[in-house]
């Protein structure tokens, strides 16, 4: 039997007490998933659909010109007979699209296109503590390629605090340990949007710990397991679930570290505990054994934005509240070098990148932030606003196209 590759959506406007919406077979829905080599027709011959034409775009009510029409065809006028919208979904459509009233603001939503290019850039933000103070385990997301403020992606099987280890391949990304000293792993899987799951333990429960990955392995170095902090590193296979195994130990016991990543190496950087070590470790990621020494940051800190290309780390904000953003090559032992400034000083950001950008999320000011920027990981100059966390929080960061994973 044939598979069938067209898909129709039968298309109305509701107004559900918060403006209009568009609803997909009756049924109000904030994200839609599609699948390459399917065709999806969006049936607008009801007539609640006057003056409400629905079409795509790379950004959420098609912000800075972002209409997207690649493979997009339309028809009829919305409301009438014979009125859709169709788009054909190949391995080159984006990662994420909006669908959108060209006429009106806040009516759809996102669409989901998971598997559709190697080229992953989805970052998130893992949990962190807001302003009520509380930890939270709400988990938000955003395309590194764009930009745009965090949508809503899901929560984490637990609260947790802002400063946990995150490892992140091209399909999950794991959240490690929290305060106070657990040694919880849970993960999310990035192409779709929900809860987190258990994937496992630590070797040892802590808060404040820190992680690089690849594609087949992730890491988590560091940390505090009050009242002393730790220089264990652990390591987790990927497609192994369960509990994480002892890959050797830090230079020292130290929490807050940046971190950054290529598909070989792994570095550590600073320190979060006065007086705020500049001193960047390394490991081999697919080996076991002791981190050793790569070169000291420009600034001493901690609790600082991490970031990658397959060849350039970056590390931005820490304890201050710094806004000073260094960079490294990571396959060179040596020192960092400024690379410029983020737009707000500020403590406990997250860091996610794709190979080409990077960007830095939330952190505390010392005022609890929402600030996105991005830089252009292999240029240098000041960062630039990306766009907006839901919450002001201190949550850590990762994304599937960092770079560990090219």
């Amino acid at each position: 039997m044939a598979r069938v590759t067209t898909f129709t959506y039968n298309v109305t406007v509701v107004n559900p007490g918060s403006g209009n919406k568009f609803y997909m077979d009756g049924i109000l829905q904030s994200y839609i998933t599609l699948f390459p080599g399917c065709t999806y027709e969006f049936n607008q011959d009801d007539s609640s659909n006057a003056t409400h034409p629905l079409r795509f775009a790379t950004q959420a009510d098609a912000a800075n010109s972002s209409e997207y029409t690649t493979g997009v065809t339309s028809s009829g006028t919305p409301g009438s007979a014979t009125a859709w919208t169709k788009i054909e979904v190949t391995s080159s459509t984006p990662y994420q699209l909006f669908f959108y009233c060209t006429a009106h603001s806040g009516m759809g939503g996102t669409l989901d296109c998971p598997g559709v290019s190697e080229n992953k850039d989805r970052g998130c933000q893992f949990g962190g503590e807001d302003a009520n103070p509380a930890y939270t385990n709400t988990v938000e997301y955003w395309q590194v390629s764009s930009l745009g403020n965090a949508n809503d992606f899901g929560d984490l099987t637990r609260t947790v605090s802002g400063s946990s280890a995150i490892m992140a391949n091209n399909t999950i990304g794991c959240c490690a340990g929290t305060s106070p000293s657990t040694d919880t792993i849970d993960y999310i899987v990035f192409e779709t949007r929900g809860s987190g799951i258990d994937f496992g333990n630590l070797t040892v429960g802590r808060a404040a710990a820190s992680g690089v990955a690849n594609k087949v392995r992730g890491i988590t170095a560091g940390g505090r397991a009050a009242p002393v902090q730790k220089n264990e590193i652990d390591f987790i296979t990927f497609k192994s679930f369960g509990n994480a195994l002892d890959f050797g130990d830090l230079t020292s016991s130290k929490r807050g570290l940046g971190v950054s990543a290529s598909p070989t190496r792994g570095l550590f950087s600073g320190e979060g505990d006065s007086p705020n070590s500049a001193q960047i470790d390394y490991i081999t990621i697919m080996t076991t054994g002791n981190s050793a020494d790569f070169g000291d940051l420009t600034v001493g800190r901690g609790f600082m934005g991490g970031a990658s290309s397959s060849t350039r780390g970056c590390f931005a904000g820490g304890t201050g509240p710094s806004n000073v953003i260094d960079y490294v090559t990571i396959a060179n032992l040596g020192n960092a070098i400024d690379f410029g400034d983020l737009t707000v000083g500020r403590n406990l950001s997250g860091g996610a990148s794709n190979n080409i950008k990077a960007t830095f999320s939330g952190g505390s000011t010392p005022s609890y932030s929402n600030v996105i920027d991005y830089i252009t990981i292999s240029s240098t100059g000041n960062a630039t606003d990306y766009g907006d966390l839901i919450t002001a929080n201190t949550g850590a960061s990762g994304s599937n196209g960092h770079g560990g994973l090219q």
